[in-house]
């Protein structure tokens, strides 16, 4: 196939004005939205959190496993689900045998992802664990996800032909400023193609003027997955585990893997997630002995892991994402539209950022299809 070819497909493959690319992209929201509604439903102090990104998975797994069952159309996981507490920013999928469970007044953290024939729908949504519902949040905790909440609303609204990315990092950065909050550093927002999690074009979080992003301007036809990461403090991003707990194939690279075990752990992922991220644990489940195999599969590069990322210890991290579609009419958000915000109030106010006027702005947002499930009426935040 000539480059000109593959420059076609690319473009067919990814072109929002044909309806069966749009109605995958909405179908898998569909799918994301219902998942996490019930996992922050079972966000309960006493919870493993490794039963939750467990319910998740088997939820993503359960629900694309019933649609376009003709043919070979892959559908399934493209994130696995992630529980991450308090200082912990991101790719906390436990392990098993992990012991992690939610306490009164954690800051939990969700995000995860599907995908339809290779059209990935993603969120992150932050939540609080509150020993008294009836009371709202106050405090640190409450200042960080109201300042990551406003701050994802207002790049939703600027995310229309014409804008800078440049433009969305400051605003992003005025309003963490305005809850005395700070963008993490080394988080982004990124442009999204079909089995394409990071397609290049890039929106960080921080302004960062040693690793500066290239500017660029959103384009009619583009889809994004919007992820804005805040922090109480401007604290610097580590990742002290070096325990893979999420992995991806590097399809990119090759190498003849010694171990039996190796061969037959990489052939496992390749066959049962594609080139999408996957927990480690999903995959030990298969077999104990690939615990082994993905020790070579890693050193060498074929699988490369996605580590934990935490702040400082002290610290509280909230986190919001969705998946937009930028459509000719402005953004069209397709996840997180109606799921329940967390009952906090902060003595901050967004409208010292100067962005009232944009939050004022209508977002367009689908109508999700939800599954059958029972869950607990929304909780309002108070300001």
């Amino acid at each position: 196939m000539s480059l000109m070819e593959v420059d076609s497909r690319l473009d067919k493959d990814n072109n929002l004005s044909d309806p069966n690319v749009v109605t995958k992209y909405r179908t898998a929201a569909d799918i994301a939205n219902s998942v996490m509604r019930q996992v922050v439903v079972a966000c309960q102090a006493g919870r493993r959190v490794v039963d939750l990104c467990r319910l998740g998975d088997s939820l993503i797994s359960e629900a694309t496993g019933k649609i376009f069952k003709k043919g070979n159309l892959e559908r399934g996981i493209a994130y696995p689900t992630c529980v991450c507490l308090n200082e912990v920013v991101q790719n906390f999928s436990a392990l098993e045998d992990d012991g992690t469970v939610l306490k009164d007044g954690d800051v939990v953290k969700i995000n995860l992802g599907v995908h339809i024939d290779g059209y990935i729908s993603s969120l992150a949504h932050t939540t609080v664990i509150n020993p008294t519902p009836q009371q709202p949040v106050t405090g640190r905790s409450a200042d960080v996800v109201c300042a990551a909440y406003y701050a994802a609303q207002v790049a939703l609204r600027l995310l229309r032909p014409g804008t800078t990315s440049s433009d969305i990092t400051t605003a992003i950065s005025r309003v963490a400023s305005a809850f005395n909050c700070s963008p993490v550093a080394g988080t982004s927002s990124h442009q999204i193609k079909r089995f394409i999690l990071e397609a290049g074009q890039e929106i960080p979080n921080a302004i960062d003027d040693e690793t500066q992003a290239e500017e660029f301007e959103i384009t009619e036809g583009e889809a994004y997955t919007i992820d804005v990461v805040l922090s109480t403090s401007a604290g610097s991003y580590r990742e002290p585990d070096p325990r893979p707990l999420v992995l991806q194939r590097d399809v990119n690279t090759t190498y003849a893997l010694k171990l039996k075990s190796s061969r037959a752990a990489y052939s496992e992922s390749a066959k049962r997630y594609g080139v999408f991220p996957f927990a480690t644990r999903e995959l030990f489940g298969v077999d104990p002995k690939f615990r082994l195999g993905v020790q070579e599969c890693v050193a060498h590069g074929v699988l490369r892991p996605r580590l934990v990322g935490v702040v400082g210890g002290s610290e509280r991290v909230a986190r919001f994402a969705f998946t937009v579609l930028v459509m000719s009419s402005g953004p069209l958000t397709i996840t997180a539209g109606d799921l329940p915000m967390p009952y906090v109030h902060s003595d901050f106010s967004v409208d010292t950022a100067g962005y009232k006027d944009v939050l004022e702005g209508k977002a367009r947002t689908v109508k999700t299809k939800a599954l059958a499930i029972t869950e607990p009426g929304p909780q309002a935040m108070d300001m």
